[in-house]
């Protein structure tokens, strides 16, 4: 029967405090009905259900990715890559930009992610004059991993209207030199202003951007993900589509940007929750500040080397404050994005006066990467019961710029996930994909060793086990969408979700967990990807 199905023979990983360990689960129409030993897992599957051995593999709950943009994810397989990896210069980019222009007819529009300055040659942004002698009949808009800066080309500048007198667009920036002319590096909203040139995707296309993600977060044992921003009604009409023709291929949480959607949700009597265990409607969403690697990110004191500068605002703290009580109050769940300390503060003074001048229990509202703290930070966090979503692996890819932008100890407690455990702190794994790879296991030891991708120290006090590293991508992640009740752990009656590794997780050195497959993604006790 469908959804039925057997492990055995593993080192499984429940996350169960009741039961931490097993060697076999049954389930049964896609949900889990024993944990324990062979032998109680077969009885209660009952007879002819088939069996995976996983010959001593770590299986634990399906990951949960709290934090990430499936809709861009599939989109960006069509971009060109600009990993820092491979590209290790402004030439090589630019060369990358000459060979699509080959591939592309004069005016199609060239897309490019994932470059960082911070591990460039050069130690820059590309700019214009960088791309221009390359794509003169293209336009060209190429963004940093952080999604928050990019360059566009002079085409691409002109299809957007901007020219050399355009102000700056409230919430960004557009860098000019000496002279006053623009160079092409675009902040936060200015680089949404030249996005926003290129033609809009149709219900069809996103629908297939989703079903391409989709596999690829199967892939790396991703069962759960939270979408992290839905602009626009056909966004939401593609997801519904793929949930009732039985194609979407994670069970997805839903954040729904503020500004867009609550006065419509509200006029419905829609609120956090509804749904079903596939497609469930989240938080609200705000951006409060930018990010780290653009320095738009908002701090307390100033960027280094930039006494002047402390990070942009993306509206004001009291139009902020207003639209957390507004969204408290009609009862959704709020998700803001805050980076720095500045917006850290600001963000839990919001959530403080909402809560006071509407106490509402369990309300769990979430700090989105909550990168910049410090000890004051984490304690008034704790207070609230509010839940950071740390990328797990933002200091794996992003020391250089962290250390560029704030020196060495500012990021003391940049992802803590040990401080947060200490403090009772629940946190739960993100990838914020496509600004870094989907790569749990990358956020696995990221968490473990604290060691960048060049195997540095990252502020190693804040290293976790490997125990508590899978709780942040499971039990967590389920606790901040309000569904612990149905997934994240291995017991009896949750759903059926399975992520087996291809070894002994736990034997594993911690500085080669990252390169750690999956090997089998069970979904409702059915296998849904399995490595060949």
């Amino acid at each position: 029967m469908s959804g039925d199905l057997l492990l055995v023979n593993g080192r499984i990983a429940t996350m169960d405090p009741a039961q931490p360990r097993a060697s076999a689960v049954a389930f049964r129409q896609g949900r889990i009905v024993a944990v324990g030993d062979e032998a109680e897992a077969r009885a209660a599957a009952g007879p002819g259900v088939a069996a995976i051995d996983l010959a001593g593999r770590t299986a634990c709950p399906g990951l949960n990715d709290a934090h990430a943009h499936p809709m861009s994810v599939g989109f960006a397989l069509g971009d060109l890559d600009l990993n820092p990896s491979t590209l290790r210069s402004v030439a090589d980019i630019a060369g990358l930009v000459a060979t699509a222009t080959r591939n592309k007819a004069p005016g199609r529009w060239i897309q490019g992610r994932g470059y960082d300055h911070a591990r460039l040659a050069e130690r820059r942004h590309p700019t214009r004059h960088d791309l221009d002698p390359v794509s003169p009949d293209h336009p060209v808009v190429l963004m940093r991993m952080c999604h928050h800066i990019g360059v566009a080309n002079s085409r691409a500048l002109a299809l957007a209207g901007i020219t050399r007198d355009a102000p700056d667009p409230d919430g960004g920036v557009f860098d000019r030199d000496a002279g006053g002319e623009l160079t092409g590096i675009l902040r936060e909203t200015a680089l949404t202003m030249v996005r926003s040139a290129i033609a809009a995707p149709t219900e069809a296309e996103i629908a297939a951007a989703l079903e391409r993600s989709g596999r690829a977060f199967l892939e790396q044992g991703v069962t759960s993900v939270a979408e992290a921003g839905i602009h626009d009604p056909v966004e939401l009409r593609a997801y519904q589509g793929l949930r009732l023709a039985g194609k979407l291929p994670v069970r997805t949480y839903l954040m729904m940007m503020l500004d867009e959607h609550l006065d419509a949700l509200v006029s419905l009597g829609m609120r956090t929750g509804f749904g079903d265990d596939w497609l469930r409607l989240g938080p609200v969403k705000l951006f409060s500040d930018g990010s780290l690697g653009g320095r738009t990110a908002r701090l307390r004191q100033p960027y280094e080397g930039q006494p002047d500068n402390l990070g942009l605002w993306m509206m004001p703290p009291e139009v902020l404050k207003a639209k957390v009580l507004k969204a408290h109050q009609a009862g959704f769940q709020v998700a803001i994005h805050a980076i720095g300390d500045g917006a850290i503060e600001l963000v839990l003074d919001a959530y403080e006066a909402a809560l006071a001048a509407a106490p509402r229990p369990d309300a769990r509202h979430r700090i989105e990467h909550c990168s910049i703290v410090d000890d004051g930070l984490l304690d008034r966090i704790a207070a609230l019961g509010a839940i950071p979503i740390p990328g797990t692996s933002f200091l794996y890819h992003f020391r250089d710029a962290y250390v560029d932008a704030l020196g060495e100890e500012r990021p003391r407690f940049a992802y803590g996930l040990a401080s947060y455990t200490r403090r009772g702190i629940i946190a739960a794994a993100s990838s914020d994909a496509p600004v870094v790879p989907i790569a749990p296991a990358v956020g696995l030891q990221t968490m473990v060793t604290r060691r960048d991708y060049d195997g540095r120290p990252v502020w190693p006090e804040e290293a976790v086990a490997l125990e508590e590293a899978l709780r942040v991508y499971t039990v967590n992640g389920a606790y901040a969408s309000f569904e612990e009740g149905s997934k994240g752990t291995l017991a009896p009656g949750m759903l059926g979700d399975v992520t087996v590794f291809e070894t002994d997780l736990f034997a594993v050195p911690a500085t080669a967990l990252g390169e750690v497959k999956v090997d089998y993604t069970i979904v409702d006790g059915e296998v849904v990807y399995a490595r060949r």
